[in-house]
């Protein structure tokens, strides 16, 4: 029986069909530890894809607020008086300021894919922690069956 039909088993809980299984508690917690792992490593990489999310969002926030009032002083021909600016300075500083206006609009568009697949790792650590927490309640019961039939055979108590 591979692993695939024994987790299928312990979510069917069918106990006459593990019963004949001569190691079905050793491969139950292989599969209940590859769970466990699996969540873990899930779980590392969603908090990782969140927290780069978060910070390159904020990032691209702190971006545009630094870029905004720059673009606005360039266009102030009385900022630019203050400055000492020439014409031709202020046409290539506005010109750098459209580069990096498109550069920070390349990394908003890189964030809203970021927080996409956060948001996809995060389906995939909720489906996969009820899947080990089916199977690992199912392990349990399987368990709690086996010692009642023990149990059962013992006798009653005197």
């Amino acid at each position: 029986m591979s692993e695939k039909e024994l987790g299928r088993a312990l979510l069917d809980l069918d106990a006459q069909k593990l019963a004949g299984l001569p190691d079905a508690r050793e491969q139950t917690w292989k599969i209940l530890e590859r769970d466990r792992r699996r969540v873990w490593w899930l779980t590392a990489l969603t908090v990782t894809l969140w927290t780069g999310a978060i910070a390159m969002v904020f990032a691209m926030l702190i971006a545009f607020g630094l870029l905004m009032p720059l673009q606005a002083k360039l266009r102030d021909d009385v900022q630019l008086a203050r400055i000492g600016l020439t014409p031709a300075d202020r046409e290539v500083a506005l010109h750098k300021a459209a580069i990096i206006f498109q550069m920070i609009t390349v990394g908003v568009t890189a964030s809203v894919g970021l927080l996409s697949f956060a948001s996809l790792a995060t389906l995939f650590l909720v489906v996969a922690s009820r899947r080990a927490t089916l199977r690992q309640i199912n392990a349990s019961l399987l368990e709690i069956s086996q010692q009642l039939r023990e149990l059962k055979q013992l006798g009653p108590p005197k």
